[in-house]
C-alpha cells in the first residue's frame, strides 16, 4: 500500500511541475463521486450517481454536478443493458473565460459487459448520450459516445486495486472529445459498500487536468429482503 500511495504523488509532482506554464493544468482538483445500484428483480435494477467535480483544492470552484438515475435490464450476471436521465450544472470558466454556468439535459443509453479472469474482474461499458446543452443564447444538441475498459485486482478479501480508461468521442462530427484514465486503491466495507480513492488524468484536446478522486459505491440486492 505504500508503494502505491509513494507512485499516486510522484505522478501528482511530475504533471504539475510539468504543465504549470499551461493554464489551470497546474491546478490539483477533485472528483467526488456516489455511485448506488440496486436489484429489484430477476431482470431489472435500478441504478443512479451523484458527481461534483472541483477545479482545486481546497474546493473553490465547482466545475460539474450531475445527477444520474437509470434503469437497466439483466440478460444474465454478465450482459446488461440500460437506459437514462442526468441532470448537470456545468460551469467552464476555468477553461474559457466569461463562460457562464450551462445547463445539460442527457438521456444515456449503455451496454455492460463484465466477466472474470480467476480473482481478476473486468467490466467494459458501452455508452451514447443524447446531451441537451442550454447555454443563455442558444441550445445545442451534442451526441456522445464513450467507452470504458474497467478492471479490478483483489489484493485480499478487504482492499483492492480498480483501474480504468474511459475515451469520448462527439458523433455530430466525429470528433475525439476527451479521455479520463483512472489508477486508485479500494476497500470492502461489506459486501454492500465500498471506496476507492486515487488520481484521475483527465485530457482533451489540447489541456490535460490532475485530480484526486474518491468514490463511494452502494450495492443493494432487494431480491433478499424479506418483507
Amino acid at each position: 500500500m505504500k508503494n502505491f500511495l509513494y507512485l499516486v504523488i510522484v505522478i501528482l509532482l511530475v504533471q504539475n511541475r510539468s504543465n504549470a506554464q499551461n493554464s489551470g493544468e497546474d491546478q490539483l482538483g477533485a472528483w467526488y463521486e456516489i455511485t448506488s445500484s440496486n436489484r429489484i428483480s430477476e431482470k431489472f435494477s435500478i441504478s443512479g450517481s451523484f458527481t461534483n467535480w472541483d477545479y482545486e483544492l481546497p474546493v473553490n470552484k465547482e466545475h460539474l454536478l450531475l445527477g444520474v438515475i437509470g434503469i437497466n435490464y439483466h440478460f444474465d450476471k454478465n450482459v446488461s443493458v440500460g437506459i437514462g436521465y442526468g441532470y448537470g450544472d456545468i460551469d467552464s470558466s476555468f477553461e474559457i473565460n466569461d463562460i457562464p454556468h450551462t445547463l445539460e439535459h442527457r438521456i444515456i443509453e449503455q451496454l455492460a459487459i463484465s466477466h472474470k479472469l480467476n480473482s481478476i474482474g473486468f467490466t467494459q461499458r458501452f455508452r451514447l448520450e443524447q446531451r441537451f446543452l442550454e447555454f443563455p443564447s442558444d441550445n445545442l444538441l451534442k451526441h456522445r459516445i464513450r467507452y470504458r475498459f474497467k478492471v479490478k485486482i483483489p489484493l485480499n478479501r478487504t482492499v483492492f486495486i480498480s483501474t480504468y480508461d474511459e475515451i469520448h468521442f462527439y458523433l455530430n462530427e466525429f470528433d475525439f472529445q476527451q479521455n479520463r484514465a483512472y489508477l486508485g486503491l479500494g476497500f470492502n466495507l461489506n459486501k454492500s459498500i465500498n471506496f476507492d480513492f486515487g488520481y484521475a488524468r483527465h485530457s482533451f484536446k489540447t489541456k490535460s487536468f490532475n485530480r484526486l478522486s474518491l468514490q463511494l459505491n452502494l450495492k443493494f440486492d432487494f431480491r433478499q429482503m424479506k418483507i
